[in-house]
């Protein structure tokens, strides 16, 4: 399993248009084969601050999201919206371990 993990700042004056965006991306994206959940987060202490977060059963799944029409539309509508054109985005490989 594969999680990816986007960190988007908003320009102030775009933050709703950021998260209604994003909002239609989860929404699309936890449609998608292969995608085991996926979900948007805004920092308490900075709204301008989101996150984008999504597990992934495996690569080929992650790849055919960064593939996907709706993917590529709404992500490319987030340029103008946000601090920064290119968010951090980091991929990690689950690692389950056994509960307390």
């Amino acid at each position: 399993m594969l999680m990816t993990v986007a960190r988007f700042e908003s320009r102030p004056q775009a933050r709703q248009e950021l998260l209604d965006l994003a909002r239609e991306l989860t929404v699309r994206s936890r449609a998608e084969s292969g995608c085991l959940d996926y979900g948007c987060y805004q920092d308490i202490a900075n709204g301008d601050l989101l996150l984008i977060v999504g597990y992934w059963a495996d690569q080929e799944a992650l790849e055919r999201h960064y593939q996907s029409a709706h993917f590529r539309e709404l992500v490319s509508q987030f340029v103008g919206l946000v601090l920064e054109a290119l968010p951090v985005v980091s991929l990690y490989d689950v690692v389950e371990v056994d509960r307390l």
